[in-house]
């Protein structure tokens, strides 16, 4: 169903972009720039994704109606993830850090986030964050329609592929305890806290999208737009795409469908 709608959005925008190509007169050029919030659509690898992102695009002009758009966008988005330590398999974590911890295992801790030695001097709680970070390079195409003298609303699609950076560092807090007054009875009478911070290595790769967009524009000005835009972006979780392979690192360690985007930026006519 999805791959039908991308086939539909391009097939009008070439059928567009063929028929207006003899009106075009000049080619002004465009230049936006913008900021956006955006989450995921849906479950696949993280429970939770959402962050901000920031961009700039160009776009020339091919008649009034229909422009052409070359883009760059960074995103930083924040997963949850309740398994996130099994997936990782990080193995200072697991097979160099955890294994000198006596009285527990890599599962129990990864489950739990939580560890207290045999004899209840140590306890620790650990705390694993998550961080998805992609720069975005792509284009496509943008039809304008105006609705009043000021008002103008638009639609299009983009393709293009994203670098991606999946990055998990672990905050743990510590607690060691000490008898240090010898006439009370209580076991523990001193308890010292310290933290410890551990980077995991991230995961990186490459992986490709398609973005239909709708999105409304303001005329501030013959050479300023106020700009709000809706963008939903589907990332191809396949292994190849026209013959193009996706990376091994892509198909394994993306942990996102899709997401919606929604922007505020400012137009500059030239």
């Amino acid at each position: 169903m999805k791959s039908n709608i991308f086939k539909i959005f391009y097939i009008v925008f070439l059928v567009l972009f063929i028929h207006t190509m003899s009106y075009s007169q000049d080619s002004p050029i465009k230049l936006k720039v913008l900021s956006s919030l955006q989450m995921q659509t849906e479950e696949y690898k993280v429970e939770d994704a959402s962050g901000y992102g920031i961009g700039a695009q160009m776009n020339f002009s091919l008649t009034r109606k229909l422009n052409v758009g070359l883009k760059v966008h960074y995103d930083h988005q924040n997963l949850t993830q309740d398994d996130v330590l099994d997936e990782w398999n990080w193995e200072y974590w697991e097979d160099t850090y955890i294994d000198f911890l006596p009285g527990t295992e890599p599962e129990i801790v990864n489950r739990t986030l939580r560890y207290t030695s045999t004899d209840s001097i140590y306890s620790a709680v650990f705390e694993p964050t998550q961080t998805l970070k992609e720069l975005r390079i792509y284009g496509g195409f943008e039809f304008s329609q105006p609705i009043t003298a000021k008002l103008q609303a638009y639609l299009g699609c983009d393709a293009g592929f994203s670098i991606f950076f999946r990055e998990l560092k672990m905050q743990e807090h510590w607690t060691k305890r000490f008898k240090l007054d010898t006439l009370t009875t209580d076991r523990f009478d001193y308890e010292y806290e310290y933290d410890l911070l551990h980077f995991a290595p991230s995961k990186s790769g490459t992986t490709f999208f398609m973005s239909p967009f709708i999105g409304t524009k303001y005329l501030l000005s013959s050479s300023v737009d106020l700009d709000l835009g809706f963008h939903y972006i589907h990332y191809m979780n396949r292994k190849e795409i026209g013959g193009l392979k996706l990376s091994n690192a892509a198909e394994k360690w993306f942990p996102l469908k899709s997401k919606i985007q929604i922007s505020v930026g400012i137009t500059f006519k030239y």
